[in-house]
């Protein structure tokens, strides 16, 4: 790339997708491709005209002047033939208003808005990750096409694909600040959105790159974006945020040279980004005095990651009070990957007997029927117990139902580091 390029790729990552929320708020959810179209032709025209010249002194003034001129140019020549965004079609049809109404909604305070407005319709589509992904690190992280083929591994073609299928569906949702009384439940679904990039990247299944950081860092990024708008933050976001900075502080202890994962137990605490932990406090510490409503559990998480990074070394971690966050958990989800979660902090705080016991107990949830995880588990509570043949068993049966090859090595080696103990 030349300079020119290098400066637009950089403007794009950084401007498109707020320009994108606004040119999707003033022509509708249903007009979106027409509001990509204005985009790419924004963007199109800034690289043009900076070869032929210059960069102008403030290229984001630039590529915003642009796109408010050709959303009005297109406006004026579909009055007649589309259906604008509801509130705004009395003064988008009308000459005497239509550049003001444009100018208005291009104003900081709107362009925070319409992020949030995209960031409630892309969490509120009923998609598969494999398209959900790829659709919100273009539209929410202005990431481009061929960044994204990179970054997920697959070719720009298949990429293509599932933009295309997800962009149908986001022209079917509302594009507006949802409801007081339904607020709580689109924010679970945001927030569980953004915990699935996340993990997207720190718990890559990709052979290639173990730990993906943009994701995490395109997560964290869109959950600041709500963290700064009182309206919509509550406990939970201020968890999840807060669980992120938990899980980002011990990224560089996390894989060997080899790419492989390291278990919590044999990670260098040294390693740990301190920054990332006060972060983290500072957050959990404000997150009691919130007043909107949150399931709580991402603030829970949060709590049990503070316990794990808060021990000066593995055998200190006080497995108790993580026992006891965990009964809080399970009580607010139900969830019985929490269940399993909690039966290992039970073996650690001394009872490995009744640790066994609870998975056996949840292996029988419809959810974990076909799961890996419960036999992976028993595998590892029963090398504790010093039971070889079971452990080892369990840990074939476990292999054999999935998982990636990462966990398969880090399985076969914790059973026998507990044999060896």
């Amino acid at each position: 790339m030349n300079e020119i390029e290098l400066i637009i790729e950089k403007l794009y990552k950084e401007e498109s997708a707020k320009i994108l929320a606004v040119l999707t708020r003033i022509f509708g959810p249903q007009n979106f491709g027409l509001a990509e179209d204005v985009l790419q032709d924004a963007f199109t025209k800034a690289l043009l005209n900076w070869q032929q010249q210059t960069v102008p002194a403030n290229p984001v003034a630039w590529v915003i002047s642009c796109a408010k001129n050709q959303a009005i140019d297109v406006i004026r020549h579909n009055k007649t033939k589309l259906k604008f965004a509801d509130d705004l079609s009395y003064h988008l049809e009308s000459e005497w208003s239509l550049g003001n109404t444009v100018e208005q909604e291009f104003s900081e305070t709107k362009i925070k808005d319409d992020q949030l407005r995209m960031i409630f319709a892309c969490c509120d589509m009923d998609i598969k990750a494999e398209n959900r992904i790829p659709f919100i690190l273009k539209t929410l992280c202005g990431l481009s096409l061929e960044a994204i083929a990179r970054a997920l591994l697959q070719p720009p073609q298949v990429i293509k694909k599932r933009l295309y299928r997800t962009r149908k569906q986001l022209q079917q949702q509302q594009f507006n600040f949802p409801e007081p009384e339904k607020l709580g439940n689109l924010m679970e679904k945001v927030h569980t959105v953004l915990y699935l990039l996340f993990n997207e990247g720190f718990h890559s299944s990709e052979k290639q790159q173990p730990i993906n950081l943009m994701f995490c860092q395109e997560a964290i990024g869109l959950a600041k974006l709500l963290i700064d708008e009182p309206t919509v933050v509550n406990q939970d976001t201020l968890g999840l945020l807060g669980l992120m900075h938990f899980q980002m502080a011990r990224v560089s202890s996390r894989v060997d040279q080899q790419g492989f994962n390291i278990p919590i137990d044999l990670q260098d605490r040294r390693l740990w980004d301190q920054q990332h932990f006060a972060d983290a406090r500072q957050l959990l510490q404000l997150a009691p005095s919130n007043n909107n409503a949150g399931a709580g559990r991402f603030y829970l998480e949060a709590l049990i990651a503070r316990e794990h990074c808060d021990a000066a070394n593995f055998s200190q971690t006080n497995w108790q009070a993580i026992v006891g966050l965990y009964d809080h958990l399970i009580l607010i989800t139900g969830s019985p990957v929490a269940g399993l979660n909690q039966a290992i902090a039970i073996a650690y705080a001394g009872d490995n007997s009744l640790g066994i016991e609870k998975v056996k107990d949840l292996q029988g949830h419809p959810a974990l029927k076909k799961s890996h995880m419960p036999l992976a588990i028993l595998a590892h509570l029963h090398a504790r117990s010093g039971d070889a043949e079971l452990a080892y068993q369990q840990a074939d049966e476990s292999i054999a139902l999935g998982g990636t090859a990462h966990e398969h090595r880090l399985l076969i080696q914790q059973i026998q580091r507990q044999l060896a103990d």
